[in-house]
């Protein structure tokens, strides 16, 4: 459940020597919100989360805090989470001095700390490591201790930058529970990621951003009522698909190749089915035609493209 609005970014621009990663970004979040930045790699949201850290500095535009009482630029450091997509661990000390030196910068009693990590360390399935030190564990593993440090005080706003980095399916599947545990206990989440099928199980809100542009901003549900009216088929061929004149049909806005022969086929907003079956009808070596929603994916891509159109 939501409530006041505890950031407002309004403006926001960057540009580093030639490169404009930031274009004029505005966005709020309220207190509650599972908030998720989403786009490719280079696309601007690292850069977005260490301006809002005040890490890196913006050329222009302003950022406003309220929370838990605060307010300002910057907020206090103990109210906030932060999980860096590059680690930043003391990867020579073992895991649980790690971890509770960490957590008592951010006010709690090592005592508190301790019992803390040892209590997410258990739930990761890392309390047998807890003595080991970071470096020698797997980068899936180095990714849980890193989140561990990042929430392990409970922070009011937690910012997760690429938190499934590393992890193989089904810890990526524990993690998004354990965000949304998070967010239950009353942290409000800002995450960022270009995996946007499993960014789109728990988001409430999204902004999509490609190269330092805004693509859309808004209510995760209210995208796939607008952008989401698009046909997409999963198409095979016997051989060769005939990828030149499906592109002549006029009516396929993307065409993705999954494998060798089987094509992925989004078409325009209101293309009607029997015409899309009339079209592929007379293809040759048609093998199977599979429906499929569109998702976030698909949105993302039709957006960016007609992006680039205008």
């Amino acid at each position: 459940m939501t409530g006041s609005k505890i950031l407002e970014v309004e403006s926001l621009s960057k540009k580093y020597k030639t490169v404009q990663a930031l274009h004029d970004i505005t966005f709020s979040l309220e207190e509650g919100d599972i908030f998720a930045f989403l786009g490719p790699n280079g696309a601007g949201k690292t850069t977005t989360l260490r301006i809002l850290l005040d890490i890196i500095k913006a050329d222009t535009g302003s950022i406003k805090w309220k929370l838990n009482g605060y307010s300002g630029k910057v907020p206090n450091p103990a109210l906030m989470g932060y999980l860096p997509e590059e680690r930043g661990l003391y990867t020579d000390l073992p895991v649980i001095r790690s971890l509770v030196y960490l957590a008592s910068i951010r006010g709690m009693k090592p005592t508190e700390a301790h019992h803390a990590a040892m209590e997410w360390l258990e739930k990761l399935e890392l309390a047998d490591r807890a003595k080991e030190k970071l470096q020698n564990l797997s980068k899936g593993n180095q990714q849980k201790v890193q989140f561990i440090a990042s929430i392990i005080h409970k922070p009011a706003f937690a910012i997760l930058d690429e938190p499934f980095s590393g992890l193989d399916p089904l810890n990526q599947e524990k993690f998004i529970a354990y965000i949304q545990e998070l967010n239950q206990q009353g942290s409000t989440i800002l995450l960022s990621s270009h995996q946007m099928p499993l960014v789109e199980k728990i988001a409430r809100k999204v902004f999509l951003i490609n190269n330092g542009q805004e693509v859309y901003n808004g209510h995760l549900s209210d995208i796939y009522k607008k952008y989401g009216q698009h046909h997409t088929l999963i198409v095979s061929f016997d051989s060769e698909p005939p990828i030149g004149q499906l592109k002549e049909s006029g009516i396929i806005e993307s065409i993705e190749i999954e494998e060798s022969n089987r094509l992925r086929l989004t078409f325009a907003q209101g293309v009607a089915l029997n015409q899309i079956m009339e079209k592929l009808s007379c293809l040759e070596n048609l093998h199977t035609v599979k429906s499929e929603n569109a998702n976030l994916h698909d949105i993302f891509v039709s957006l960016v493209q007609n992006q680039k159109a205008n």
